[in-house]
């Protein structure tokens, strides 16, 4: 079984050549496919999830598309809004992500034994708050699923008591708690690989964070081979 793993995309096509020259089970993208700080313009971000969109009905098996907080922020739903919101596209962005929702092609987490991914990361404070039980009456990644359709709400930038506007905070949801926070509570069983925080080059942060944000550094996108931990770089 072969897992490869994409961090923030913000309108980089530089997906596309992996998935093109590579054999794969499967691929995770976490998220954040809008909002740039480079020169991609909103249509070309626009043209960039289509087409991630066109793979993904394509193989909807082999690849999995998570939502991220540069996502959610365009949705009907929220008056959230984050850094780089692009108030002009706001419309056809948010048509578009809905439409993805509306097919069930958009999801906020993934499990890959104990891999689980999401933009992010879990915490208990946010799962406890959420009326998740921890008597393994229902994993982890099908309520957090399920929440998300039901109660796309829970998902909003919360305040703590850290009062962190960043995200640091037990408390903050799954596309937006930052690894400090993390690392003291995250659920336990599981590497968390999320993206969110950007890194230089994919690694650690104590040993059950996996930082995957690299693709505007680096370029490197992670790896899952029979259970063990790789990287590769884009083609750019």
């Amino acid at each position: 079984m072969k897992l490869i793993a994409f961090g923030d995309i913000h309108g980089r096509n530089s997906w596309k050549s992996v998935l093109d020259t590579t054999d794969f089970d499967k691929a995770v993208f976490v998220g954040d496919y809008f909002d740039t700080h480079e020169n991609i313009s909103p249509e070309q971000q626009l043209d960039n999830f289509q087409e991630i969109l066109l793979y993904k009905r394509s193989f909807p098996e082999k690849i999995t598309l998570l939502i991220g907080n540069h996502d959610y922020h365009y949705l009907s739903f929220t008056t959230d809004r984050y850094s780089g919101f692009q108030e002009k596209f706001c419309t056809p962005i948010r048509l578009l992500l809905e439409d993805a929702l509306q097919n069930r092609e958009l999801q906020a987490c993934y499990r890959h034994h104990h891999f689980l991914f999401s933009h992010a990361g879990i915490t208990r404070t946010w799962l406890f708050n959420q009326g998740f039980l921890f008597d393994d009456s229902i994993p982890v990644e099908q309520f957090v699923n399920e929440l998300f359709i039901k109660n796309p709400q829970a998902f909003a930038f919360t305040i703590g008591k850290n009062q962190s506007y960043t995200g640091d905070d037990i408390c903050q949801t799954p596309i937006w708690v930052r690894p400090t926070s993390l690392s003291k509570d995250g659920i336990e069983g599981f590497v968390h690989v999320v993206g969110h925080t950007s890194v230089h080059h994919i690694t650690f942060f104590t040993n059950k964070i996996l930082l995957i944000d690299t693709l505007g550094i680096s370029g490197e996108y992670l790896v899952i081979k029979d259970n063990q931990i790789q990287y590769d770089k884009v083609q750019v």
